[in-house]
């Protein structure tokens, strides 16, 4: 297993540099974010109030674990509620999202369903400086992070 794979493994794993945020052990309505370097794993379980994303993502970049330009994996899975797309706009608003130089921004969606790429379609229009791309197998979508090479 490459250490992006032992990454996005689960929310759960632990290592070096590991910082979770979320409440631990709450397995339903909730949103998990696990940070390591410019690597990041969200997990939506449930139907979780907004607002808990906007509260995680502004406490990661006071905590300066947050970069604009990041490999995220976002679970959704386990989500069964609704997108919030007034909370993304004010996520957008938090900091400069895809224009860290050297970076490469990518963002993998791990979805349940295809039929859901729509949502995708909209999410990267509202963050147009990092790639989006959305993916039924967790591998896949690992090995499409991992191919975002590191300046």
């Amino acid at each position: 297993m490459t250490s992006f794979e032992n990454f996005y493994s689960s929310i759960d794993t632990t290592g070096p540099a590991i910082i979770h945020m979320g409440p631990e052990g709450k397995i339903t309505n909730d949103i998990k974010l696990k940070v390591c370097g410019h690597r990041l794993m969200v997990v939506v379980v449930g139907e979780p109030p907004s607002t808990l994303l906007l509260e995680h993502f502004r406490e990661g970049l006071a905590q300066r674990v947050l970069y604009p330009n990041m490999r995220t994996l976002v679970d959704l899975t386990r989500f069964v509620g609704v997108v919030d797309w007034s909370a993304l706009s004010k996520l957008r608003a938090l900091a400069p999202w895809g224009t860290e130089p050297g970076q490469p921004s990518r963002t993998a969606y791990l979805l349940r369903e295809s039929s859901a790429v729509m949502m995708v379609k909209a999410v990267s229009a509202l963050f147009p400086q990092s790639a989006h791309k959305a993916f039924t197998d967790k591998d896949t979508a690992i090995s499409w992070l991992e191919a975002a090479q590191l300046h």
